[in-house]
């Protein structure tokens, strides 16, 4: 089963943890990848959840996430909105999710894949619940 992961989980990934299901491919959104490339890539401007892992990192470690975020490793797949769009125009119809829920929501769908989240998000798993796709905490 495919899974997708949210930011967090993405820069866990990153920086040298496994998925929540080793075996599986891994997907993230776009909405999701950019979050965490303007974390890490402006960290020097202001330190957050998304950044500090990566802060913290020994200096050759940080570089190697950092290359890894930069150009996704082979094994981290990214749907294209493009391949997205027709979808999120027919779900909107159905969910009131900000632009990155419904990417999820939709990306979920496309891929059949469960969604794995760092955090809570009730309106996401609503939807989630709704349109038939997992979630599991991370």
């Amino acid at each position: 089963m495919t899974q997708i992961v949210d930011d967090q989980l993405l820069g866990a990934i990153l920086r040298g943890d496994d998925p929540p299901r080793p075996d599986e491919p891994v997907f993230t959104t776009g909405h999701w990848y950019v979050r965490l490339c303007q974390a890490v890539l402006n960290a020097a401007e202001r330190a957050g959840a998304l950044s500090a892992p990566f802060a913290a990192l020994p200096e050759n470690l940080r570089r190697r996430a950092t290359e890894a975020l930069v150009e996704l490793p082979t094994g981290i797949g990214l749907v294209s909105l493009g391949e997205l769009g027709p979808l999120i125009g027919r779900l909107r119809q159905r969910h009131q999710l900000n632009v990155g829920g419904i990417e999820v929501l939709a990306a979920a769908l496309h891929l059949g894949a469960d969604v794995y989240l760092s955090a809570p998000s009730p309106r996401l798993q609503a939807a989630l619940d709704a349109e038939g796709r997992s979630y599991a905490p991370a």
